[in-house]
C-alpha cells in the first residue's frame, strides 16, 4: 500500500470516528430506508447504545375521532438517555403514518430531559413512530404504535 493511501484512509477513519457517527452505523445496526434513521434489531438483546437512545411511545391504544390525545416520548427505551453538555438529545418529532405532525427541539446541549409530550388528533387508524437526534449517535425511531380509531 502506498504511503499516501494509508495517510489518506488513516485521517479519513479518524475524522469518522472523532465525529461519532461511525459509531452509529457500526456492528448490530442497520438502516430502516426512512432517511437513515436506526432502529432496534433484536428486541431481546438490545445492544447499549440502543438502550440509550431508541425512543418509547406512551399513547393510548384506542381514541376518538378528531379527540385531542397527548403522545409522550422518552428517549432510552430501557434506559433514559444522558444529558451533558457534551452528549444530548436535539430533537424530538412524531411521525403519523410516515409523516412529520409535530416535535421540539432542544437548543442547549444537556440542559433539557430527553422526553416531550405532543397533543395530537386523528380522524383514522394510524401508526405513530417517534424519532429522536443524538448529537453524537446519530437519528433513531422507535417501533411503530398503532392507534385505533373508534
Amino acid at each position: 500500500m502506498k504511503r499516501r493511501e494509508f495517510l489518506k484512509g488513516a485521517v479519513l477513519s479518524t475524522a469518522l470516528l472523532a465525529s461519532g457517527k461511525a459509531l452509529a452505523t457500526e456492528g448490530n445496526y442497520s438502516r430502516t430506508g426512512k432517511k437513515g434513521f436506526l432502529r432496534l434489531l433484536n428486541p431481546g438483546n438490545p445492544t447499549v447504545l440502543e438502550k440509550k437512545h431508541v425512543p418509547a411511545i406512551d399513547a393510548p391504544s384506542k381514541v376518538g375521532k378528531d379527540e385531542w390525545f397527548e403522545v409522550k416520548v422518552r428517549v432510552g427505551f430501557m434506559t433514559v438517555h444522558p444529558s451533558t453538555p457534551e452528549h444530548w438529545i436535539d430533537e424530538i418529532t412524531i411521525l403519523v403514518d410516515g409523516v412529520e405532525v409535530a416535535g421540539t427541539d432542544f437548543k442547549v446541549g444537556g440542559v433539557s430531559a430527553p422526553e416531550a409530550s405532543f397533543k395530537i388528533r386523528l380522524n383514522k387508524t394510524s401508526t405513530i413512530e417517534a424519532v429522536d437526534n443524538c448529537n453524537l449517535h446519530g437519528t433513531w425511531i422507535s417501533d411503530p404504535v398503532t392507534v385505533t380509531v373508534i
